[in-house]
């Protein structure tokens, strides 16, 4: 994981906005060689919020729910969930109509 102090991240903003929201790497701040924060890409966070959700209900989710939380929480699985969100936003999918 990369890490930055607030200098350099005010200094780069937008090549390190480029890193995270492209490339899906997640960057340290720092301050005073202490790590203070975090920042990720807003697909990423969102699914950390969904993950959160389900966790706080463990005992009361349905069949669906639960199979959702086995797919975010596997590694291989959220790639490949992740690599196919990718390709729908640039375009690269195949209708079913057309299957």
């Amino acid at each position: 994981m990369t890490m930055v102090n607030s200098a350099d991240l005010r200094s780069h903003f937008a090549e390190i906005l480029a890193t995270v929201t492209e490339e899906k790497k997640p960057v340290v701040v720092g301050r005073f060689g202490q790590p203070k924060a975090v920042i990720i890409d807003l697909t990423t966070f969102k699914l950390q919020q969904m993950v959160l959700d389900y966790l706080s209900r463990l005992d009361t989710l349905n069949k669906s729910e639960i199979e959702t939380l086995e797919i975010l929480i596997e590694p291989a699985s959220r790639n490949a969930l992740s690599e196919g969100l990718k390709d729908l936003e640039k375009g690269r999918f195949i209708p079913t109509d057309e299957l």
